[in-house]
């Protein structure tokens, strides 16, 4: 085998290892990988002026699980949970001041996750298993 071939096998593992092993999101997979998270914890869309400060996928091919951390004004994120069939019904626990949510939709028993919320920062942790 060649040099180039050699180097070409390598760099498609790695390519293949960074796309479907590890935790980065690529910018191809941030749109699905938000509309899943929300989904699966039956959120409305991100608030408009949301900055996206920390994305993370995780799992294999029988689990997966995605971590969003956004900022939003406070006024923003309050209308994101009264827009959210998620929150419907949902009692935060109150942490070290960050209100907790347990989101596990009714039908959908493999979903669900954590939602946490302080001040103008809003944590999503979903996963399906």
């Amino acid at each position: 085998m060649t040099r180039t071939k050699i180097f070409a096998g390598l760099l498609l593992m790695v390519f293949l290892y960074i796309n479907y092993f590890s935790s980065f999101v690529m910018p191809w997979q941030k749109e699905a990988a938000i509309n899943c998270a929300l989904s699966w914890g039956q959120l409305r869309e991100l608030p408009k002026d949301a900055e996206i400060t920390h994305m993370e996928k995780r799992g294999s091919a029988f689990t997966r699980q995605y971590i969003i951390e956004f900022k939003s004004s406070e006024s923003e994120i309050k209308k994101w949970i009264l827009e959210s069939k998620g929150f419907k019904n949902n009692k935060p626990k109150i942490i070290n001041e960050t209100k907790v949510y347990e989101i596990h939709p009714k039908g959908f028993n493999p979903y669900g996750g954590k939602v946490k919320i302080k001040e103008n920062v809003v944590y999503i942790n979903m996963s399906w298993s």
